[in-house]
């Protein structure tokens, strides 16, 4: 990769070296006894980060009172733990990554016929994509990071499901401390997910570029020769010329097809498991953050209320990298299945045989060749596994919103159910056994009792009890 052409990638190479990805990745960065000084400072952030992560299991038996807090604290583990697998990704693989950026250039394939505007198309997209992406992380840490620089007024007290209260003292008299280590911590995520989901996003982008644009040359070979050529002996020369440029046209084009699937194969390698993981992960993420909304709705206390602010401030964050990622490798399968159609689509029927031959031999290795980014043996991400796992979040939120109602239904039964309990109570007293002060009080309160028909009603015939509930 050569920086001095800017232009001719598919990314923004000026963005690149500002966010220090270039320096990561190229060979010729300054280095420290042998090492690049940019791997030095990321393991020793990411080897810091990764031991905060290690200390939050040790409350996880006091947490386990208090389901909210257990869920938050699991979340963030599982965040930052993938964070730190992901740049250590990126430093193991730093020299093959290095080869394998080589195909978001746009002088990567050797045809010399490609549509120059596709390129331009794709390149737009693919910067303006890395900018929003790169504006709703930054956005989501500042609103994380200053939110308790705005709340700080505040004093909570927890009430543990035990009965327990969580003080707030030792936490408020060590803030600063605390604060500057959330600040640390979070820094290093957001600039981990950053520079890994950047690099992703480009190389995908780069990718689906290629395909198309060798779909797209495939399905106009063969079309400038014309049948009449075929008629008559003094075309034959210019006829067998013809064939034979399209002959080396699809020599070269398949030949760039197999560079690009090359190159396919190596960042699949690279990437497989940690896209499988994050993707895991978000879908975790996504699921624990409406959790938290709906329990904490139904708890209606402050702390709760406080943190689901700053989780659904993370949660835009969650969704477009979950969708990207879907729609990034949904959209390489689309490109690299569309090879077939584009071979069925050029001018075959015209060409010579040997031609043919060539066809049929990308057809064949084509239908051979099902590289895709699998889940499972059955499940291909794509935005179809993007939509199925929105489906199953809704479905959660509003089993825990059904849940909530339920159980106000409950409180109002148990409270009906106490309340007509008082005449039974009153004839189960002693009262034979009382003076008659006591026997007028008695029947005053039964009357008063019969008398106050105070119930919650639906109608003014249902009333609201275990019948309506089980309806």
């Amino acid at each position: 990769m050569d920086s001095k052409h800017e232009k001719q990638y598919i990314f923004n190479m000026k963005l690149a070296k500002i966010m220090g990805l270039y320096q990561i990745l190229t060979p010729d960065s300054i280095s420290i006894f042998g090492y690049n000084i940019y791997h030095i400072v990321i393991v020793f952030f990411g080897s810091f980060m990764f031991i905060i992560s290690m200390l939050f299991p040790i409350g996880l038996l006091y947490l386990r009172n208090d389901m909210i807090a257990l869920m938050y604290y699991m979340g963030c583990i599982s965040n930052f733990i993938l964070s730190s697998y992901k740049m250590g990704n990126i430093l193991y693989y730093s020299k093959d990554i290095w080869k394998c950026i080589d195909v978001t250039n746009f002088y990567f394939i050797s045809y010399k016929h490609y549509d120059r505007n596709l390129f331009k198309n794709w390149q737009t997209r693919s910067i303006r994509i890395t900018y929003i992406y790169i504006v709703i992380a930054l956005f989501a840490f500042f609103c994380w990071i200053f939110s308790p620089c705005v709340m700080n007024k505040s004093i909570i007290t927890i009430r543990n499901i035990d009965g327990s209260y969580t003080s707030h003292e030792t936490y408020n008299t060590n803030f600063y401390i605390f604060y500057i280590i959330e600040i640390i911590v979070s820094v290093c995520y957001v600039y981990f997910t950053i520079i890994f989901d950047v690099l992703m996003l480009l190389i995908c982008f780069a990718i689906s570029y290629q395909l198309e644009t060798i779909s797209n040359t495939i399905k106009s070979l063969g079309y400038n020769l014309s049948i009449q050529d075929n008629i008559g002996t003094s075309n034959s020369i210019q006829l067998k010329e013809k064939c034979d440029i399209i002959y080396n046209d699809l020599i070269t084009i398949i030949t760039d097809h197999q560079h690009v699937i090359k190159k396919l194969n190596d960042f699949y390698n690279m990437f497989r498991l940690v896209t499988l993981t994050q993707i895991f992960i978000a879908s975790s993420s996504h699921v624990f953050i409406w959790s938290i909304g709906a329990m904490s709705i139904d708890e209606g206390d402050n702390a709760d209320s406080i943190l689901s602010f700053k989780l659904f401030i993370v949660l835009p964050l969650i969704n477009f990298q979950l969708f990207m990622t879907c729609s990034l490798f949904g959209t390489i399968n689309e490109k690299k299945d569309s090879i077939i159609f584009a071979l069925y689509s050029s001018n075959w029927t015209d060409m010579d045989l040997k031609s043919k031959t060539i066809i049929l031999f990308g057809l064949t290795m084509n239908n051979a060749n099902q590289l895709k980014m699998k889940f499972t043996n059955t499940k291909i991400v794509n935005l179809e596994m993007f939509s199925h796992t929105m489906r199953f979040c809704y479905s959660i939120f509003s089993m825990l919103c059904q849940m909530k109602h339920h159980k106000t239904v409950i409180r109002i039964l148990a409270k009906a159910t106490k309340k007509d309990s008082i005449i039974f109570a009153l004839y189960s007293s002693n009262w034979t056994e009382m003076d008659i002060k006591c026997k007028k009080l008695i029947l005053l309160a039964m009357e008063m009792n019969n008398a106050n028909h105070l119930k919650m009603k639906f109608t003014n015939t249902k009333i609201v009890n275990k019948e309506m509930f089980t309806q």
